[in-house]
């Protein structure tokens, strides 16, 4: 069944208990009981994938798939490349039907979902230029708006793109108007900040991946409450402690996906990624560890997506869903597309997250 919102509270209530007993912000103990996890293997979840059967007009496809829940209730999804328009319940769109590279979907309590795109449509974060624009990365509210961590991307030939810079969007609340787009160009950052984020009563934490291609490593930055916006007080986590310097940050671990979550677990903390130590891997990985730094211990794989490898399909891009899962569940989404884009123009249906549950206890 769809998450209830007092279930997710009650959850968040009792994690959140648990580590004010066995773990700080910054981890001092040398152990936890979370580290001792050995999960089960995920279950799909077809209420879920539900949510998103929909014909429109509006978002009909996207991949992303971020979620944050906004102070009145409402559950905000964050999407990349999306398909706006309509489409018929055997997948066939209605002429007329757009690209965008990113939507915002707001689902309110009863479950009901509107799009929100600029005019035309396009991105509801504008494309800064003819060959460039930003994909959505995770983010956080923050007082009275919405914090949208962006990776500014440009267009290379066709199809083919390439990470260029982060930018940060401020997003009014409740009325969902951008405020400011932070864009800084391009500078000492190689590494694309807001894969993940996770707050704190202290402190956020923005998990950020640098991408080498063949491998993808995971960084961390932290940023005192009420103060992601300004890069002048972000510290990145080294070898061995805390700097103001980007150019310190340490490479944590590696084998995670360009999109990530990091969420509170026991008396310690939870990772969910695609795996990605392997090209178009279908595994979805889980590690643990007693702080948000890690150490993150041995990785566990918890499904295989069935998707992959049909056709011309893959998978990729997963992450939890902490604030809207059951109690005692991690509900986790995972994103499908295909090689053959003439195919999602066909059926953009198959352009839908999949939703899995991860058993935590």
């Amino acid at each position: 069944m769809r998450p209830t919102r007092p279930a997710a509270a009650l959850a968040a209530l009792a994690v959140g208990a648990g580590l004010l007993v066995g773990c700080t912000d910054d981890g001092a103990q040398a152990d936890c009981d979370a580290t001792a996890a050995d999960f089960s293997w995920a279950s799909p979840s077809p209420a879920d994938d539900e949510r998103f059967d929909l014909t429109g007009p509006g978002w009909i496809g996207g991949d992303s798939t971020y979620s944050v829940q906004l102070p009145d209730e409402r559950t905000l999804w964050l999407f990349s490349d999306s398909f706006i328009g309509e489409v018929s319940r055997s997948g066939r769109p209605a002429p007329g039907m757009a690209m965008v590279h990113n939507a915002l979907v707001a689902e309110s309590d009863s479950g009901r979902l509107s799009t929100r795109t600029a005019e035309g449509p396009e991105s509801f974060f504008a494309d800064p230029s003819e060959d460039s624009y930003y994909w959505v990365q995770d983010a956080a509210v923050e007082g009275d708006e919405l914090v949208v961590f962006l990776s500014l991307t440009r267009a290379v030939g066709e199809q083919g793109f390439a990470w260029d810079h982060n930018a940060i969007a401020r997003v009014s609340l409740p009325d969902l108007e951008v405020t400011e787009i932070i864009d800084p160009g391009a500078g000492q950052d190689h590494v694309a900040w807001g894969a993940g984020v996770m707050t704190t009563p202290t402190h956020t934490y923005v998990y950020g991946v640098e991408d080498l291609e063949q491998t993808k490593h995971l960084h961390l930055a932290r940023v005192p409450a009420g103060n992601l916006t300004d890069r002048s007080h972000w510290e990145y986590r080294t070898a061995d402690g805390w700097s103001p310097d980007v150019l310190q940050s340490a490479r944590l671990t590696d084998g995670v996906a360009n999109e990530l979550s990091v969420s509170r677990y026991r008396d310690g903390y939870l990772m969910i990624s695609s795996d990605t130590s392997a090209p178009f891997s279908p595994k979805i990985n889980a590690w643990t560890a007693c702080s948000p730094q890690g150490p993150w211990r041995d990785r566990q794989t918890i499904y295989e997506t069935p998707e992959s490898g049909v056709g011309k399909h893959f998978t990729y891009n997963a992450h939890g869903h902490p604030e809207i899962s059951e109690d005692g569940q991690l509900l986790i989404s995972y994103n499908v597309n295909t090689f053959d884009f003439d195919e999602l123009t066909r059926d953009p249906t198959l352009y839908r997250p999949r939703f899995i549950t991860l058993d935590l206890e």
